[in-house]
């Protein structure tokens, strides 16, 4: 297996990186990671008044894939999340769902022991591992790897976790994949712009899909549902994207009509907000679940 260290670290997807490892299709990859502010919050009075000297949400990566060409779609399938003993999770100042009400600063440190997230001394509950960032590199634009788009990218989606699949469109040759900003926990919508940040080692295995339907945007398959994905400025706009999604999604693995589709969607499926931090000036990000269907 693979190993790549935290250091190897971007804060954009972009085809001016160097790859870091060159992969064959079918290999395992173990990725630690930083958490969303490189490791820079080690105390409750490191707060998030200050922009990141280099970027938010550090990837690690890229990866080079053997034979991968613009059209493939690159398979990520996570194996395993492996969680520091603490992370954080921090309010900012007129940020977020509740910017409004949120009148200073504040950074929590938050301890992890056994699968258990200690908020305080009262309150515990069991870790929700997910990762935030995963993605291919655009053909053109350098993307931050704060910001999500058809590559993938910051989705915050909780689907994104172990036995999941992700489905990348690989628009460049090699594809240039990375992944970072692990949560152990983190709410639909992540209210405050924070869930509770802390690095990880996570454990994937990579296989190339040539010469099979080329695909528009990422997709997520769990072992009981399809998930597609959709973002945009908007929240209603990051609902019919996703939606349109999931529909053309439907009609090829049921090879059904879009009337059927769209029937099955409102009849089953579930439209669910991953990311809606601050809707008003950040992308949101949406997936649309729906079970499968044995025939």
């Amino acid at each position: 297996m693979h190993i790549i260290t935290r250091d190897r670290v971007i804060y954009s997807f972009s085809r001016d990186h160097r790859p870091v490892l060159e992969i064959d299709s079918g290999d395992k990859i173990c990725f630690e990671t930083y958490d969303a502010r490189t490791g820079t919050i080690r105390s409750e009075s490191d707060l998030l008044d200050q922009p990141h000297p280099r970027g938010a949400n550090p990837a690690t990566g890229p990866v080079f894939v053997r034979g991968a060409q613009p059209g493939d779609v690159l398979c990520v399938e996570i194996l395993d999340i492996q969680l520091a003993s603490q992370g954080f999770i921090a309010i900012k100042a007129g940020v977020g769902i509740l910017g409004h009400l949120a009148e200073r600063y504040v950074t929590k440190l938050v301890r992890i022991e056994r699968g258990i997230v200690h908020f305080s001394d009262r309150i515990r509950f069991p870790v929700r591992p997910m990762i935030g960032v995963i993605g291919t590199t655009p053909a053109r634009e350098s993307v931050p790897t704060l910001y999500p788009g058809p590559h993938g990218g910051n989705m915050d989606s909780n689907d994104i976790k172990i036995g999941s699949c992700v489905y990348l469109p690989v628009f460049v040759e090699g594809a240039l994949f990375g992944l970072g900003d692990v949560h152990a926990a983190m709410g639909d919508a992540e209210v405050t712009m924070t869930g509770i940040e802390i690095c990880a080692d996570v454990t994937v295995r990579v296989s190339l899909h040539s010469g099979s339907e080329s695909i528009a945007r990422p997709w997520i398959e769990t072992e009981n549902s399809w998930i597609a994905t959709g973002d945009a400025p908007k929240l209603a706009d990051a609902i019919r994207i996703a939606c349109e999604e999931m529909a053309r999604l439907l009609q090829h693995k049921l090879s059904i009509s879009f009337d059927d589709a769209y029937l099955l969607m409102s009849a089953i499926g579930d439209v669910r907000i991953s990311q809606a931090c601050h809707p008003d000036g950040f992308p949101a990000t949406i997936r649309v679940v729906f079970p499968k269907i044995i025939e």
